[in-house]
C-alpha cells in the first residue's frame, strides 16, 4: 500500500487543562472518503482544524503527503495556506464583498491559465453558474454551500476537509449535495475528511467511518463493519440499536448471553467478561413478532419511510426495544423473537448509554 495522504500519530490537544484529543492515530489514503463522527465535544472539529493548520497540536505528529506539517516536539508547523488543502465549512465562510465567481477565483492561483473559465466550469458543475454575479447574502444556504464546494475544489487539492457542511441545510438539499460531493471528490481524485454527527452521511458517503468519543478514537471501519460489530455503546446507538438496560453476562450450554424477558439469549460481548454487569443494546433488525418469544407490551408505533417502527416494553427492562414492521401491530401485546447476533453487551461506564 502507498504511503497515506494524511497521517496522525499520537496527536493530542488541550484547551487549558481540559484534554480535547488524546493519543489519536489516524490515516487517510489518496482518494479515500472518510467520515469522522462523534457527539458534541468529542473533538472532531478540533481534529479537522489541526489537519487544516487552523490550530496547533500539543503533542504528536501530523503528516501530509508523507511530509511533517505539525510536530510540536521539533518545532515544525506549516501554515494553512501552504498545506494545499480544500476546506468547506458549516457556515459557508464565503467572502461577503465578492460575488460567487470572485469567491471561486480567489482560490485559483493568479498565474493559472484560463482562471475565469475554470471558475465558471466549477460553478456550472455544482449547479450555480447562473448565480456567478450574485453576492453570497442573496443566495440560499444550499446555493452558498455549492459555491463553497466549488471554491474548495478550485485549487485542485488532493484532500478536502469538510466540517459538517450539510447540517444547516434542509433535507432535500442535504440529499442532493451528498451525491454531488461524493461525485465531485471521485471525479477530481480527491480524498476527503468529512465531519458529521448524522448517520446518513456515514452510510451514503463513507469508504471508512472513524469514531471519536471524548477525544479518543474508538473505532475505524467500513460502514459494513461498523454495523456488524459496533465497538462501543455509543456506536451501537449510532447504527440505530435500542435498549440500554443493565444485565449480567452469564454462560448457558457453552454460550455467553443474558436474561431477557425471563429467557436466556446469547449475546455478543464487547469488552464484558463472564459474570460482569453490562449495558445491552439490540438492533431493530433482530427484533420480530413470533409465536414463541418474549412477552412485550406495545408502547408506540410510527410510520417511517414505507414501514412501521414499533417500540416495545419487555419485563425487566426500563428501556424499550424497537422492531421494524410491514404493518402496525394488531394489538397492545405480542411475543418477540430476538435474534442473538443482534444483541450486544458493553461495559458499564459513565456516559456509555449516550448517543454518539
Amino acid at each position: 500500500m502507498n504511503d497515506p495522504l494524511l497521517q496522525l500519530e499520537a496527536v493530542e490537544k488541550r484547551y487549558g487543562k481540559a484534554p480535547v484529543l488524546t493519543a489519536v492515530d489516524l490515516s487517510l489514503q489518496a482518494g479515500e472518503f472518510v467520515v469522522l463522527i462523534g457527539g458534541s465535544g468529542s473533538g472532531k472539529t478540533t481534529l479537522l482544524r489541526l489537519v487544516g493548520g487552523l490550530e496547533r497540536a500539543d503533542r504528536g505528529v501530523i503528516r501530509l503527503r508523507s511530509q511533517p506539517v505539525d510536530v510540536p516536539a521539533d518545532g515544525v508547523w506549516l501554515p494553512p495556506e501552504r498545506r494545499r488543502l480544500g476546506m468547506v465549512f458549516q457556515d459557508y465562510a464565503l467572502w461577503p464583498h465578492l460575488n460567487c465567481l470572485e469567491n471561486v477565483l480567489a482560490a485559483i492561483p493568479h498565474r493559472a491559465p484560463a482562471r475565469r473559465q475554470a471558475a465558471l466550469e466549477l460553478l456550472e458543475r455544482v449547479g450555480v453558474a447562473d448565480l456567478a454575479g450574485q453576492r453570497p447574502q442573496r443566495l440560499s444556504g444550499g446555493q452558498q454551500q455549492r459555491v463553497g464546494i466549488a471554491r474548495a475544489l478550485a485549487a485542485k487539492p488532493d484532500l478536502l476537509l469538510l466540517d459538517e457542511p450539510l447540517s444547516s441545510l434542509d433535507v432535500d438539499t442535504r440529499e442532493r449535495l451528498r451525491l454531488e460531493i461524493r461525485s465531485l471528490t471521485r471525479d477530481y481524485g480527491a480524498g476527503a475528511l468529512f465531519v458529521s454527527h448524522d448517520p446518513v452521511d456515514a452510510w451514503r458517503l463513507a469508504d471508512r467511518v472513524i469514531v471519536l468519543e471524548h477525544g479518543r478514537l474508538t473505532q475505524a471501519a467500513s460502514p459494513e463493519a461498523l454495523y456488524a460489530q459496533p465497538a462501543t455503546a455509543r456506536v451501537a446507538r449510532f447504527i440505530g440499536a435500542h435498549g440500554g438496560f443493565s444485565a449480567s453476562l452469564r454462560r448457558e450450554q457453552g454460550r455467553l448471553g443474558i436474561d431477557l424477558g425471563g429467557r436466556f439469549h446469547a449475546a455478543t460481548p464487547m469488552g464484558v467478561t463472564e459474570g460482569e454487569q453490562g449495558i445491552v443494546l439490540v438492533r431493530p433488525s433482530g427484533v420480530r413478532r413470533h409465536s414463541e418469544g418474549v412477552p412485550a407490551e406495545l408502547l408506540h408505533c410510527a410510520f417511517e419511510a414505507g414501514s412501521y417502527r414499533a417500540y416495545w416494553r419487555i419485563a425487566g427492562s426500563a428501556e424499550p426495544l424497537c422492531s421494524v414492521e410491514a404493518a402496525p401491530p394488531a394489538g397492545p401485546d405480542a411475543l418477540l423473537h430476538i435474534d442473538s447476533e443482534h444483541i450486544f453487551i458493553y461495559p458499564t461506564v459513565k456516559g456509555a448509554n449516550d448517543n454518539v
